[in-house]
């Protein structure tokens, strides 16, 4: 089952759906470690893993939705 919910609130294991950074389209990753908040910037960083792809890190807005399709 798909949840959708606010960035801020992965935790590390949850698996979310993803466009891949190698360009290969949509596909699962899992969050690697703990995200990391900016409160000046008002953004989250969270660092992932895909198979087939080294881990990666993305940036989002504090109030960006992701889709979590499995949690830790």
């Amino acid at each position: 089952m798909a949840i959708e919910f606010v960035v801020q609130r992965l935790q590390i294991g949850d698996v979310i759906l993803i466009d891949l950074p190698d360009g290969s389209g949509q596909g699962e990753a899992t969050v690697a470690r703990a995200i990391e908040r900016s409160d000046t910037e008002g953004t989250v960083r969270v660092e992932l893993r895909a198979e087939g792809v080294p881990e990666f890190v993305r940036e989002w807005a504090v109030d960006d939705r992701v889709t979590v399709v499995r949690g830790p």
